[in-house]
């Protein structure tokens, strides 16, 4: 016959044994929740904020009646940009639960981010990403861990909770806040270009001057001068599609951003408006070029509705240095013997 401790001390190994088999089935992912959405519905109409948090600061998307921005640059947004990221995060499917334990959050790189950055830990803290209603009540938000080390996938938990999912794909997440911007800059109808003035380190300020009645340019302080037949369709086609890498900030002399020569261009549209580029002649560290712009008008042009196109512009990029790549400054880096034709 069992006496009655014995038969305790059976029934406490019995379950023990139970128990440990059930953890290892749990950290396994046996409990698999694969198809699962991440995001079951998303209210658009009540987002306001979308937060990214990592290693390199706390990125701010901010939405308003003129769209959405980004918080530390106050800058537009890439519409596109935003509706893709919401549709990755609507289509995303959780995959296998992978442990319940909380002590195992950090082998996954599942730490919540801590108060104070200089503690941050690339290998124990996650990307947290949080979508927030405009009295920043929370929609949905989210730890990223690490990249699965064989195979596909990536590790996430919701925050506040402990188990974590394995994502059948990887989640990337833009946490630079230039990648986020609308970089486009202008898109002047070159059929509105009625005269473009240069003035560079090396020459004597030029003007091209267009003619409406013989439809052709000419250089206006010499109008016997033969222009090349492609040497305005550079410069108007870049007009036409101008567009920026980022924005630089922070403190920066003309050496560094290769500004201690500069080309300026003006370019005047028959609607009265002036585009103004300042741009620097030498590239900077990254092989780029960096330009500042801004609009004006015509004296002869001024409406209330030109008044106000100028003043959004200029809200936009005034008091702004914006990159463009090497091969778009050059499009506009002209000198006036590399327009003219060679005698």
């Amino acid at each position: 016959m069992i006496k009655p401790l014995s038969l305790i001390a059976l029934i406490l190994c019995i379950i023990g044994i139970a128990l440990f088999f059930y953890e290892q089935d749990a950290d396994k992912g046996l409990e698999n929740l694969s198809g699962q959405a991440l995001l079951k519905e998303l209210d658009t109409k009540s987002l306001n904020k979308i937060r990214v948090q990592s290693s390199e600061g706390l990125l701010e998307l901010h939405q308003s009646l003129e769209g959405w921005k980004e918080i530390g640059l106050d800058y537009p947004l890439s519409a596109e940009k935003i509706q893709e990221f919401l549709l990755e995060l609507t289509d995303l499917r959780l995959g296998d639960l992978i442990t319940k334990n909380p002590e195992r959050h950090a082998l996954f790189q599942l730490l919540a981010p801590p108060d104070d950055k200089q503690e941050w830990d690339e290998d124990k803290h996650a990307i947290t990403v949080s979508l927030m209603r405009g009295d920043d009540s929370k929609l949905l938000e989210i730890h990223l861990g690490k990249d699965r080390e064989q195979g596909s996938g990536q590790y996430l938990r919701y925050a506040g909770a402990d188990k974590v999912y394995l994502l059948p794909e990887s989640l990337e997440i833009d946490t630079d806040p230039n990648e986020w911007l609308s970089k486009s800059l202008l898109k002047i109808n070159d059929e509105m270009i009625h005269k473009i003035s240069f003035q560079n380190s090396s020459d004597p300020k030029f003007t091209l001057n267009y003619d409406n009645e013989s439809k052709r340019w000419s250089v206006l302080e010499d109008p016997e001068a033969e222009l090349k037949d492609d040497a305005i369709s550079d410069i108007t086609k870049r007009l036409k599609d101008l567009s920026f890498t980022k924005i630089l900030s922070g403190e920066l002399s003309d050496n560094s951003t290769g500004r201690t020569q500069l080309t300026g261009l003006d370019v005047a549209l028959a609607d009265g408006n002036i585009y103004s580029l300042q741009m620097g002649e030498n590239e900077n560290a990254d092989g780029n070029h960096v330009l500042s712009l801004r609009m004006s008008i015509q004296i002869e042009s001024d409406s209330p509705d030109l008044r106000k196109e100028m003043e959004r512009f200029n809200q936009k990029t005034g008091g702004r240095l914006f990159e463009i790549r090497s091969w778009e400054a050059k499009d506009l880096l002209k000198k006036q013997a590399d327009l003219l034709k060679e005698d």
